[in-house]
Formats: structure tokens, sequence, C-alpha cells
């Protein structure tokens, strides 16, 4: 048996499938019974200035009381039409508070155990009478006029007596909690005897018992409780036998009319949204007659409490403006949710692919540290015995800068074009040239959408006269994938597009001792003079098929290896074996963000145009077309409000440094934010990358950064790169 605490019922569904909801989340619940036993909801009656402090429910004043140890009032009137109004004013004497009277809305209330104590109190009780109105004082209220009741149900406000008083609780009635029930099938009909909504029919393997069945008295409760459990077990299959009917329901609880119009036109009867007893009857006058369109033209229902307190009586008035009975005016649609969720919670847990590279089980046997990166699972850094994760990075990014490092790159989007208008559609998607690009050669892409923001980078290989090879951003390879299939279908051009993300593996050797090492395990030329920076070959690595190409990202003297994914272990294990030690992600940003490079997506947003972030030199001069190539020419028409620069600190810096997307401040204005930060570098100090306002860019202006504590940091622009001005490193 499964149990939940503190958890309630928020919607019900065909199938028996029911949501419960508690403090931290919804569990799905596919029931083969469900019973209601959930009450009944407490109904206010209405009268003049019955939105007045001091007016409330009886069973409100029993919760204060009763749970809170609170008195609702020093002397309160309590109206009545049931039983349970003489155990309200019994819980209220004997809190301390004094009763002045009793008025009860049926003349012929036969005598009961509770009355007779209550009279006994010396409490006088008013049968036949109603609140005709709450007296207002400045402070609340000072009174309850008293009226009797005619034959009929109209009140007598002229024979009306004024009772002293600073509260009135009202006991007249109940509606059942039907919405969930109604949902899960149930159909409600007025019965006229209990003056309430009971069940007429239930769906299979739904199941109601107590008060929203009608049944008020507590031993018939628990009767009635009984036979539906009873009954629920065996439709489930558990027990056999036959169960007996339920109980009858009993004494009526509810009064057929509790609704007394006082001139004053204060009869609240939606306290939600302040609708009036006169605004019922206005809508009613326009033709909003029934009770759906009564509640769209007046908003009966639709406040915070979603009709619980206003449903039946506006029911009430319309029927009796119409001339018709309760059961043929009908009642609104319960809808989910019964009670407010959480957005959170409908939200759930995050279902998204997470995907691993074909070397991930190397990476955990050998000390990875994981973490998200999109939808890849990657080595953020590899513990291998230094003091902290912020040392490791250090670390691994020095062996890349002194040394031989590798990094699995098997994220990076991978797409194949080919065809005789492959070269025709590279050009008119990225903003250089690609359609002359020579056989062997490659270059850095930057892709832009109609509106000319940068949306896509990567490096552009030409490995044949029709074949193309195109490495995107981890995260977004899938789209732009999407976004070449789109427009090559758009301008019908003859090329065929493959999506070889998953099919490849892909690595990135760099250090000074990279070409060394690779050497021994390939057949391609691999002299500088042949292979020099931005070439790309086709050949073996460790005895399998490859494209290899020179690249820059981290700074060094790099190839960037691509194999099929089945023989990636292999080639990784041989590259390793050769001297390279692995490194992860954080490393790569490191060296990057010294180099100077940026990252689409992280230090772009959707408003970035190239020159922008510093990326005019990737736009063609004199193309004849690219997409968003027209908005790029408006926009740089335009003054330059902002640009992306590198910002650093002193060496030994010892105060607080901001974190990524903390805003950049002048004269109390914001005027950019960081969009890269390394709190520790190779280079001995601090550095970033940042958006600043465009008058910022000067090499030596100052830049104050905002805390998130609120302090500020100081840093001072520099011309980027940080690392190697001249490129030399990696065009070795």
């Amino acid at each position: 048996v499964e149990r939940w605490g503190g958890a309630w019922l928020g919607v019900h569904y065909a199938d028996g499938w029911v949501a419960l909801f508690d403090a931290e989340r919804m569990t799905k619940v596919r029931a083969e019974a469900v019973i209601y036993a959930n009450g009944a909801i407490e109904q206010p009656a209405v009268f003049g200035h019955n939105d007045l402090p001091g007016v409330l429910l009886g069973s409100a004043a029993q919760r204060l009381v009763k749970l809170y140890a609170v008195r609702p009032g020093e002397r309160m009137v309590v109206l009545a039409a049931n039983g349970d109004a003489y155990r309200v004013a019994l819980d209220l004497l004997a809190a301390g508070v004094e009763v002045a009277a009793v008025a009860d809305l049926r003349s012929d209330a036969a005598p009961a155990a509770w009355a007779e104590k209550v009279a006994g109190a010396g409490v006088p009780i008013y049968c036949g009478h109603a609140v005709y109105e709450a007296v207002p004082s400045k402070r609340g209220l000072r009174g309850a006029v008293l009226a009797p009741l005619a034959a009929d149900g109209s009140i007598n406000a002229q024979c009306g007596v004024e009772v002293a008083c600073d509260g009135i609780a009202a006991s007249v009635g109940w509606m059942p909690n039907a919405a969930l029930p109604s949902q899960a099938g149930v159909q409600f009909a007025y019965d006229e005897a209990l003056a309430q909504l009971v069940p007429q029919s239930c769906p299979a393997g739904v199941f109601v018992a107590g008060r929203v069945r009608g049944v008020y008295d507590l031993d018939a409760q628990r009767e009635d409780g009984r036979v539906a459990g009873l009954r629920a077990a065996q439709y489930a299959g558990y027990g056999t036998g036959e169960v007996p009917a339920p109980p009858p329901a009993g004494e009526a609880a509810s009064h057929s009319y509790p609704i007394f119009a006082h001139p004053s036109q204060k009869n609240f009867v939606d306290f939600d949204e302040d609708l009036h007893l006169a605004d019922v009857a206005h809508a009613q006058q326009e033709g909003y007659d029934s009770v759906e369109l009564l509640k769209r033209y007046s908003t009966v229902g639709m406040g915070p409490s979603q009709g619980k307190l206003s449903n039946m009586n506006a029911l009430r008035i319309l029927a009796q403006l119409n001339g018709d009975t309760i059961a043929a005016t009908g009642s609104t649609t319960a809808r989910p949710f019964y009670q407010p969720v959480p957005l959170k919670h409908l939200a759930g847990r995050r279902f998204h692919p997470l995907r691993r590279t074909p070397i991930h089980d190397w990476h955990r046997q050998h000390g990875a540290v994981f973490a998200h990166a999109g939808d890849w699972y990657r080595p953020e850094y590899y513990a291998d015995g230094a003091e902290s994760r912020a040392a490791c990075i250090v670390q691994e990014a020095q062996r890349v800068r002194t040394g031989l490092g590798i990094i699995d790159v098997s994220t990076l989007g991978k797409l194949q074009v080919c065809g005789p208008d492959a070269g025709e559609l590279l050009e008119r998607l990225y903003t250089g040239r690609c359609k002359k690009l020579p056989i062997g050669r490659c270059r850095y892409g930057v892709a832009l959408d109609e509106s000319g923001v940068v949306i896509e980078d990567g490096v552009i290989a030409r490995l044949g006269e029709e074949r193309f090879y195109v490495s995107t951003t981890s995260s977004g390879a899938a789209a732009f994938y999407r976004e070449m299939l789109r427009w090559a279908a758009i301008w019908g051009l003859d090329v065929t597009l493959s999506n070889a993300t998953s099919q490849l593996a892909a690595f990135n050797l760099a250090g000074p001792q990279s070409r060394a090492a690779l050497a021994r395990l390939t057949d391609i030329d691999l002299r500088s003079g042949p292979f020099s920076y931005l070439r790309a070959r086709e050949g073996e690595v460790a005895g399998v098929r490859a494209v290899v190409m020179r690249v820059g990202f981290v700074g060094e003297l790099g190839y960037e290896i691509h194999v099929p994914a089945w023989e990636g272990e292999h080639v990784w294990q041989a590259l390793a074996a050769a001297g390279a030690r692995p490194f992860g992600v954080e490393a790569q940003r490191l060296l990057r963000l010294e180099k100077g490079h940026l990252i689409v997506g992280h230090d772009t947003d959707a408003l970035t145009y190239p020159h922008e972030a510093g990326l005019a030199w990737t736009v063609g001069a004199n193309k004849r077309f690219f997409v968003g190539q027209r908005s790029l020419q408006i926009h740089a028409a335009r003054p330059l409000r902002r640009t992306l620069v590198g910002v650093r600190w002193p060496a030994g810096f010892a105060g607080k440094l901001p974190e990524e997307c903390n805003l950049i401040v002048r004269e109390g204005c914001i005027v950019g934010r960081m969009t890269s930060m390394a709190a520790v570098s190779t280079l001995g100090y601090p550095l970033g990358l940042a958006f600043v306002a465009a008058d910022m860019d000067a090499p030596g202006t100052r830049v104050v950064v905002r805390l998130d504590d609120g302090s500020t940091s100081e840093a001072e622009v520099v011309a980027l790169p940080f690392y190697d001005a001249g490129d030399e490193r990696q065009k070795l």
C-alpha cells in the first residue's frame, strides 16, 4: 500500500488516471478504483454588507477556535439553517465568545440536543429569522439586523431588530466537493429535499461516500464509507458477497435559498470578483440566462476560489430569476485543476537525450569528472591528484601549452555536403567564400539567420570537387542541419546532405609535440609546408581511415582527427600510447579564451551581429549573396552599440572576481556583461571576454563589474588575443 502523506489529488482523467501532488512533485497513478469521500464546502449567506470584516463561515470560526486558539470576536451572532450552527455556537461559548443570538432560518426546526444546550446557556434563539444586514462601523461591524421570514421565504425588513455584535458566523448549508468526482464522470443532480447536489450516477470504478453524497450524520457517514470501501474492493477484485445498499441521506443540512436582498446592493455573491446580487440580475436581464453564459458574462466563479463559495448561490439566484428549478438550470463544468498546482510540478523531471561519445568508457576508467554539455555527457576535467578542480584544469591546459594533449571532440556536428551544388549551398549559407575553396583546404565559417544574427560557426573543409566536410558547434548541429536541408529545398539545389555526427568520432591533438606524435601513426605527410595551417588531408591514423585538419582553436599546433565511431577508441588509445594526455572541456575553454576565440551561443546571444563580436573579417567582401546579408548591411550602417572585448585583472589579484553573466556598469547604468570568465589561467592572471558599450573598447579602458553580492570588481580592457598575438604557435 502506497501512502502519500500531505498529498492532494489534483485531477482525474479517463481510465483511472489520477494525479497526486505534494510539496515536491506530481505522481501519476493508474487507479483500479477511486473512492471520493472528500466532503462538502460550507456556503455563505447573501445579505447586506456580508463582506465586512467579522462576517465569516461557521466552519471558519470553528477552525480559528479549535486549531489556532483564536477567538473570531468578542460578541457574535450565529446564522443557522442546520444543526452544525448550534455546534458552532457551543464552540464559541467554550472559547469565551459571547453569543448574542442565534437566528435560525427554519421556523419549524425540530428541537435538538445541540439547540437545547445553546438555549440552556442563555442564548436567545430567533426561529424563522434571517440576518438582513451587517451594520457597518469604522472598524468592521457593530451589529446585525435580524428580521423575520415570511412563509414564501421573503424577509420582513420592517420588523427587523438590531443586535449588537462584532462578528457574524453563518452556517446555512453546504455544497458537495464535486469537482474531482465530476471530472471522473460522476453525474450530479439537485435533490430538492436535501437542497443539495448529490451523485446521480457513477462510472465504473468510481465510488462516493459521506457529505459529498449528502450524508451528514456521523454514524451514517461511517457506514457509508464502509460500504463504499467494500464495493471498491470488490470492483478491484478483492472480496466477494453482497454489499448492502448505503444508508439514506438523512436530515437536510442546507437551506434552499439563504439569500436576502438589501437595498444597499452590498449583497456579495462572489467575494473574489466583487460580484453583487444585482450583477447576477443584470446579467439575466441582458439575456445571459444560462449558467454557462452567466459565468462568462459576470465572471462568477472565475476568481481564486474557482466558485467554491459562489457557484451554488449563483445557481440558486439564476434559477429563481428564470422561474425554473435548479435541476433544470444545471451547473457549470468542473475542469482541471481542482487545486492550484505549481507549474514546476507540471513540468516534472527534465527529459532530454543523454548522449555519450564513443570514448566514454575510457574517460570513466581514467578519472574523468563528467558534466552535462547540452545533450552530451562530457569529461569536464580529469581528477589525477591535483588539489582542486581549478588546479586540475590549469594543469591540463599547461600540458597542452608545453607538451601534448588530446581532447575528445566527438560532440562536434559533422556534416557531409556533396553534389554539383555543394559549393553553391555553402557559399549562400556562410558569410565567407566557399565555392572557390581549393581541394585540401579548410576555413573558418560563420553562418547567420535572416536577421543577420550569428547562429553557427565551424570549419569547412573541401575534400573533393563536389565533396565538403563541415563541422558545427556541439549544441547547434541538429538545428543547423535542418537549416541546410530547408535552404537546399527552397533553392532547389542539386546537393546531398548527411548528418554524420553520431557516425564519426573526433579528437583534437594539440601541443608543440603533436606533429611528432601523430607522425608515428599516420601515412599523411605532416610537414608544415605540404600540411600547413588550415589544410585538410585524408589518410590513415593508427590503421584507420581518417580526415585530418590543421586547426588552432586552443592556440597551439593542432590536428583534428575524424574517424569512424566504432574505431574511435582504438585510435584514441594509439594516440594516448604516443604520449598524448587527455584534457577536458574546461581546459579547452580556458585555452580558447586565452586565445580570444569565442564560442557561439556562449559569448554570443540571440542579437549578436558579426561586427559586434569581432567577426567582421569573416564576411566576404563583394559577395553576391548570403543568408542575412541585407539585414547585416542595414545594421552595419548604424552606429555600433556594443563590442566583444578582452578584459583582465592584475597578476596576483586577491579580490572578488565576477561570474559569467555578471553585469558591467557605468555611472549606475548597465553597459555590458561578462560572457566568459577564467579566475585562473596559464598566463598567471584572471581574464575574460565581455560585451561593453562601443566607446569602451579601447585597450586600457577601466570597466566595473557588479558581483552577485552587490559589490564591484574593476578590470582593464586589453587587445585580443591574450596569448600569442602573432598566431605563431598554431602555425608551427
